[in-house]
């Protein structure tokens, strides 16, 4: 007897784990007059794709080292001259996919005719999306919005059930090249490194981090004056770090003209571990225009070489502004201690 209540016991105490597993999976109970149009958990998508003619843009969750990572694949811009690329997406599209687990609308219209089927821009929609969980492939159409106020319309290519998605789904997804990309260089933040090396060519110096009041006011110095705050390379770094990216580049894809060429490399580490780098270098110069003008009689200045930067948290390399050389040129006097 006791044998079998202990197998009982152990029974219900795996149906209890089971059921508390499962509603941690499950998003929190929606709001009043919500519907669900795609009941599924988290863990349970796999990609969500959004068609908008040529433009298309790919959302899936990967495994990274540190935990799930969110990456997109996004069309080809012939106007843009911009291949397909592969890039990580940033905190805006983690937040989007979460909405799908699972998917909600803000209103549920049931199946329409073909007369409201045009009135909802529902007769020959040019946008799509497609969301894969469990291995299956829902495709819904997207119409038009309502009045223009709120999300469009969406019919379920099954049922053709119709709805309107919440909280900016179908928007986020529109512009998910603009929103959804990841522009930042590294992961971790101010506070979080207590060491860096800066080199140029075959020149290095190690720096070190006085901590402030907070991550922002610290200072660095020469590890081999640790106490003795270096202003002019704590305001290069500051420059460094506040850089924002032009352009991010896909993964595997290579500048215009090829591979830059590497002008200097910062290194951060973390009670002696390595955190992270990025380095930084010049591509190609664009070759000088050919064309004459009258009224420029002066010679044109031949167009500067771009900029570019790659780092541990970067797909591959991304565009730096023009002021960015700046950086390069200041970067040997700072390596120099001077």
């Amino acid at each position: 007897m006791r044998i079998r209540g202990a197998a009982i016991q152990g029974g219900l105490a795996a149906i209890g784990l089971l059921a508390a597993y499962t509603t941690w999976q499950r998003a929190p109970a929606s709001p009043p007059g919500e519907v669900v149009v795609l009941d599924v958990n988290q863990g349970d998508v796999s990609k969500i794709r959004f068609e908008d003619g040529k433009k298309w843009v790919e959302i899936e969750q990967q495994k990274g080292d540190s935990g799930p990572e969110m990456w997109m694949r996004l069309s080809a811009d012939e106007k843009a001259k911009k291949p397909e690329r592969m890039v990580r997406g940033n905190d805006g599209a983690e937040k989007l996919f979460a909405k799908f687990a699972p998917l909600m609308a803000a209103r549920a219209l049931g199946p329409q005719s073909g007369a409201k089927l045009k009135e909802l821009g529902l007769d020959a929609p040019k946008k799509k999306l497609e969301v894969t969980a469990r291995g299956d492939t829902h495709t819904f159409l997207v119409g038009t919005s309502p009045f223009n106020v709120s999300e469009p319309y969406v019919m379920d290519e099954r049922d053709h059930h119709v709805y309107v998605l919440t909280s900016g789904v179908i928007s986020d997804l529109d512009a998910a090249a603009i929103r959804l990309v990841d522009r930042s260089l590294h992961a971790f933040k101010p506070g979080d490194y207590d060491a860096v090396t800066l080199s140029v060519g075959k020149k290095s110096r190690d720096l070190v981090v006085i901590p402030g009041a907070n991550p922002f006011l610290s200072k660095l110095a020469s590890q081999k004056t640790p106490t003795k705050p270096d202003e002019m390379a704590k305001n290069w770094h500051d420059k460094l770090w506040r850089l924002y990216l032009t352009e991010i580049l896909g993964k595997g894809e290579k500048p215009e003209g090829g591979e830059p060429q590497i002008a200097l490399k910062i290194e951060y580490r973390s009670r002696g571990k390595a955190l992270g780098f990025v380095e930084i270098g010049r591509g190609a110069a664009p070759a000088p225009s050919t064309e004459k003008n009258a009224s420029m009689p002066k010679p044109v200045t031949p167009p500067a070489a771009p900029i570019y930067a790659r780092s541990e948290h970067t797909a591959g390399w991304v565009k730096l502004p023009p002021s960015a050389d700046d950086l390069i040129k200041e970067a040997d006097k700072i390596v120099s201690g001077e």
